[in-house]
């Protein structure tokens, strides 16, 4: 009797209209394929085929689904939840690309280099600001963390007299700036409190997207900064769903974006491919910062990377995001080291001059 109550009992827990198994298994497949392909994203380069990148690009949000189909596969006792299991163990290998605890492993002794890498965003956050004012902010804070060198992108100021007025305190600059047909400039600064020994530009086709370097007088040693910023995506998600509200046909919507991502991947492969084999033929240890508009899931990342370490990874707290909308996913500045140096701190700090928040990271170059 208590044998049957048992097995009564065992098999109502496990009944279930078999639609819903099927179709949670079916969501189980195909959500642990999706995470597998983002995991091999980053190796793909998108001038080749850009369809595995947005697997990469939407890494966080995969990666959320599957762990609650994992826990809701518990619940059910579902057989198949193994599945998710074995896929998920892989991305405890990227989770410090994302999120880190702890204190930063010290190097070899050497003498600290302060970098400050901040897209400004033209100045203007809120449309109809005063730029000017809030240029003014943007200097008031970098004196007051007093970097050694600052790297800028998307700077924007009506005459080049103005940097030293705004930025006493770095005697050397170098920058690469496009012109308005108001005459106002906009583009790349580096700020440095050394000497700048020579400077130049990594040649990008078309558009106003730009890689500047200044090789820097560091206590009688050349280091090379290089200053990015890669191509955007330059989708409004308001306006996406504003126009698929009001479109009689979505998909056409849905086209129209992923074509236009697809092509951005391509152009800023391009960019990154070229920043790769300009860092192979300088004979300097190279510094790379920047707003590369892309994740640390990305082909991107993994190409700047290679032979460089992260400081946020060396030295970071939590999750380190730097694009204010979506934080704290969303991580898409960066500042890269070469292998030999090592990274004694790394913040975000959520200041609101601009869409993004500044990396601000100490380097012991040895």
């Amino acid at each position: 009797m208590a044998k049957r109550k048992k097995d009564l009992k065992k098999a109502k827990r496990s009944r279930s209209p078999w639609p819903v198994a099927l179709m949670f298994r079916l969501a189980l497949i195909v959500s642990a394929l999706a995470l597998i392909i983002s995991y091999f994203s980053v190796l793909i380069n998108p001038s080749i085929i850009t369809f595995p990148l947005f697997f990469g690009l939407y890494f966080i949000p995969i990666l959320f689904v599957n762990i609650g189909l994992l826990i809701l596969g518990m619940i059910r006792r579902s057989g198949a939840t193994w599945i998710t299991f074995i896929v998920l163990l892989p991305a405890i290998l990227f989770a410090d690309r994302f999120i880190r605890w702890g204190e930063p492993d010290r190097g070899a002794e050497g003498i600290s280099l302060k970098i400050a890498s901040y897209n400004v965003g033209m100045f203007d956050q809120k449309k109809g600001s005063d730029r000017k004012a809030t240029l003014a902010g943007v200097a008031r804070y970098i004196a007051s963390e007093d970097p050694s060198v600052v790297c800028f992108q998307e700077f924007y100021i009506g005459d080049t007299a103005d940097i030293r007025t705004f930025f006493p305190d770095y005697p050397y600059y170098s920058h690469r700036f496009f012109r308005f047909k108001s005459g106002n400039l906009f583009g790349n600064l580096t700020l440095s409190k050394y000497p700048i020994l020579s400077n130049g530009r990594v040649q990008f086709e078309g558009g106003t997207n730009l890689c500047i370097y200044s090789d820097i007088d560091h206590y009688g040693r050349t280091i090379r900064i290089y200053n990015t910023h890669l191509e955007s995506h330059s989708i409004s998600l308001t306006s996406l769903i504003m126009k698929m509200t009001k479109s009689d046909k979505v998909s056409d919507e849905i086209m129209e974006v992923h074509d236009k991502v697809a092509g951005t991947f391509k152009r800023r492969s391009r960019q990154v491919d070229a920043i790769a084999a300009h860092l192979q033929a300088s004979r300097y240890p190279a510094i790379i910062c920047g707003d590369f508009n892309d994740t640390p899931m990305s082909y991107t990342y993994q190409i700047l990377s290679k032979g460089r370490k992260d400081t946020f990874r060396e030295s970071g707290k939590g999750f380190s995001a730097t694009y204010a909308f979506l934080w704290p996913l969303l991580r898409i500045d960066y500042v890269l080291h070469p292998e030999g140096y090592w990274s004694l701190s790394h913040k975000n700090p959520k200041v609101r001059w601009s869409d993004h928040y500044p990396v601000i990271t100490e380097i012991i170059v040895p």
